[in-house]
């Protein structure tokens, strides 16, 4: 049974926590079911993940549990933690393994057919990531008698140790992501001086798994990277920074085979969005060419939550949910889950059109292959034309606007559908959608 009032009730309380008035003119992609954890007991949800057969893992406090996907009825708890809290849940491929991590920070890990915890590490770790196959292990530890090196592996069957990946000037170990061909680790790491953390030595690192010896740097910054992501291609990776102060966190992504970087910048978005944004959260990939992530004002009044296009560097969604622990995809299918409880199914190619459609002819018409577009202002943008899934239908290039009626020609034939134009300029983005009939 699908929770329609409370479907309602949250879609409302999610609305009043994130005004639009102050959102660039983008499509919304909107929540299609909702199912509050919160019912099960005290404490924070720590994320939800799929499982192979589209039904979903999510942890709660200290326990796992298995939601049918449809229904969002809980279909059998897994065994509880003893204490503490478990997080950041990682599932073997197969679906017969979890790993979280435990307060400390230690691990845990469950055999979900069973329900039943299977192995426990009682030592401090960075992080963990998983081989592509579920046979090994990558485990970053930090500078300690009891853990000298950086990077332990394990084998998935015995939870055994069977290898050390250690190199000069690196003794500290954080963030870790192995690529989809399980060829590459990229990792964030450190070293330590006289026991103290090194601030200005922390890297992100690609170390080839077929050879060992070496890695490559990709950036050394001050001080901590807070995730490490692989696009489900391989060819990127994107990570949170966070520098000495709020005002130096932004988002990095690096594509591997150009070797060049992107950045999402706080100073960026507060342009955008019109107000100061001070914080930004983990940036998680949902294609090869789109991440999503939390974009927050300080003090806190307005929380956006953006589907971001890396290739053109735009909104390309905003998403109706706010405080998200977790992202994960199936199909077309994204499952959220916040800090609160709640689970999020979203269809990733669906979205709403904000404006009514008296709204949109008398600022917009289309007719004849060209739009009539009125502006308030005069400027100079480079003009687009994208479907409501982002997909760039048309580049118009660079023209002048002037202050009143446009009239922008388009010159090909566009099918029957909805459509967004952007015109963009150094400083701020315009988004109108029309529709072809």
């Amino acid at each position: 049974m699908i929770y329609k009032k409370l479907i309602l009730a949250v879609a409302i309380a999610i609305a009043a926590f994130t005004p639009l008035w102050a959102i660039p003119d983008v499509p919304i992609l909107q929540v299609d079911t909702l199912v509050n954890l919160s019912k099960t007991g005290g404490g924070e949800a720590q994320s939800a993940l799929f499982l192979p057969d589209g039904n979903i893992l999510a942890i709660w406090k200290g326990r796992p549990m298995i939601i049918d996907s449809k229904s969002g009825e809980t279909i059998r708890n897994l065994d509880a933690l003893s204490s503490g809290y478990a997080s950041d849940p990682k599932i073997t491929k197969d679906g017969t393994r979890l790993i979280t991590r435990v307060s400390g920070p230690e691990l845990a890990i469950w055999d979900i057919p069973s329900g039943k915890i299977i192995k426990q590490f009682k030592f401090q770790v960075g992080w963990c990531c998983i081989s592509p196959d579920g046979t090994k292990m990558y485990l970053t530890l930090p500078n300690n008698n009891d853990n000298p090196g950086t990077i332990a592996v394990y084998d998935m069957a015995t939870f055994q140790e069977i290898d050390r990946l250690a190199y000069p000037n690196i003794t500290w170990g954080s963030q870790i992501d192995i690529s989809p061909d399980g060829q590459t680790l990229a990792v964030s790491v450190g070293k330590t001086q006289d026991n103290q953390y090194d601030t200005k030595s922390n890297r992100v690192i690609l170390i080839n798994l077929n050879d060992k010896k070496n890695y490559t740097i990709v950036e050394t910054f001050e001080p901590q990277v807070y995730s490490m992501e692989f696009s489900p291609d391989g060819k990127q990776i994107a990570f949170l920074h966070g520098g000495g102060n709020w005002e130096d966190i932004y988002i990095y992504i690096y594509n591997l085979g150009m070797k060049k970087k992107k950045l999402i910048l706080l100073n960026d978005l507060s342009a955008l969005f019109g107000i100061k944004i001070k914080s930004l959260g983990q940036p998680y990939f949902v294609d090869y060419n789109t991440i999503i992530f939390e974009a927050t004002d300080w003090p806190i009044t307005k929380n956006y939550h953006l589907s971001w296009n890396i290739i053109e560097n735009r909104i390309k969604c905003l998403i109706k949910f706010t405080n998200n622990y977790s992202v994960d995809i199936k199909d077309s299918t994204l499952l959220l889950c916040s800090q609160g409880g709640l689970l999020a199914y979203l269809n990733n190619n669906v979205v709403q059109v904000k404006d009514n459609l008296s709204k949109i002819e008398n600022e917009l018409n289309f007719y004849n292959n060209q739009l009539m577009f009125y502006s308030n202002i005069t400027f100079i943008g480079e003009t687009q034309i994208f479907d409501t899934t982002g997909k760039l239908i048309a580049n118009l290039g660079t023209q002048p606007f002037v202050n009143g009626k446009n009239i922008i020609k388009i010159n090909q034939n566009l099918l029957t559908g909805i459509y967004i134009l952007t015109i963009k300029n150094e400083k701020e983005q315009i988004s109108k959608k029309f529709i072809v009939e």
